[in-house]
């Protein structure tokens, strides 16, 4: 009878045992699935911090950028309109007539840039078009002729007259490409005197991907790569006076267009690529039998 009732002792222990030991492993696994949610919700927080910051980053790009826009605005605004008066006033025979034309032609450009500028930085809501990436590559070059030029910077475009329409802002894409160039302009401005600077900017069309892809491409000092993987971070800038606002613009416009674009530098030059979406294909076929 003893035997039976110390028996009847260890089975009680031995459930009681089990029972803890089942608990234990139910309450490990449920702290394991705290665990994996609590790292789950901190990353998704650390997230949401980073965006937020670069929110903020951007929002203050977009403020110093349009307080100098308008600094500079209104000495240029005053500039043009004394040329057309001089140009007004002034005999069309006299020597200094054509530089006045001259003149006035460029200041309305740059006033009229500036004008561009602002309503980018002001968030100007993209007006979407199918519009021929070609020629707003050549648009944004013929405004930075002139800056070629006197830097004694060799240019080629070999464009490709086979890329689709993409359905896009041209003022926008305008001023990403114009950007580009201008980084290029003072990357190979850093090269020795007398040494051989050029530019090449190429489209394409991936077929596979039906994007329309164009090229960027100098024979500067390149860029590091430490400093590439920071390249379009906004207020980053590789020149001692650069204020890291235009390649931060810049992947933003394209990324509101769709696309993509990136850097490959190393010590015989610098390429950026842009990448957008083409308008379908079935589209375009659609059109062209209408």
């Amino acid at each position: 009878m003893l035997h039976i009732i110390y028996l009847s002792i260890v089975c009680i222990l031995l459930a009681v045992l089990a029972w803890f030991f089942i608990q234990n492993i139910r309450l490990n696994h449920a702290l394991k699935e705290k665990n994996r949610q609590l790292e789950t919700t901190i990353k998704e927080l650390k997230t949401a911090q980073v965006k937020l910051m670069d929110s903020g980053k951007k929002g203050a790009v977009a403020a110093l950028s349009a307080g100098l826009l308008h600094q500079i605005s209104q000495p240029i605004t005053a500039i043009h309109g004394f040329v057309r008066f001089m140009k007004k006033e002034m005999d069309i025979n006299s020597p200094f007539y054509k530089p006045v034309c001259v003149m006035d032609e460029q200041s309305f450009y740059i006033k009229d840039m500036l004008a561009n500028l602002m309503e980018l930085i002001r968030h100007r809501k993209i007006q979407k078009t199918d519009i021929n990436i070609n020629t707003v590559v050549h648009k944004s070059f013929h405004l930075l002729l002139d800056e070629l030029r006197i830097r004694r910077i060799g240019w080629d475009l070999q464009l490709d007259d086979s890329v689709p329409l993409i359905f896009g802002d041209a003022l926008h894409l305008q001023q990403v490409f114009m950007n580009l160039v201008v980084n290029a302009m003072e990357a190979l401005s850093e090269m020795p005197h007398g040494a051989l600077r050029t530019l090449l900017v190429t489209s394409k069309y991936d077929v596979e991907n039906n994007q329309a892809v164009v090229i960027f491409k100098d024979n500067g000092p390149g860029i590091t790569r430490e400093h590439q993987a920071r390249i379009f971070d906004p207020f980053f800038s590789t020149k001692p006076q650069g204020s890291g606002i235009g390649l931060a613009l810049c992947q933003d416009l394209v990324n509101e267009h769709g696309g993509n674009i990136s850097v490959q530098s190393n010590q015989e030059g610098t390429i950026f690529t842009v990448k957008l979406p083409c308008v379908h294909l079935d589209k375009i076929n659609q059109e062209s039998a209408a």
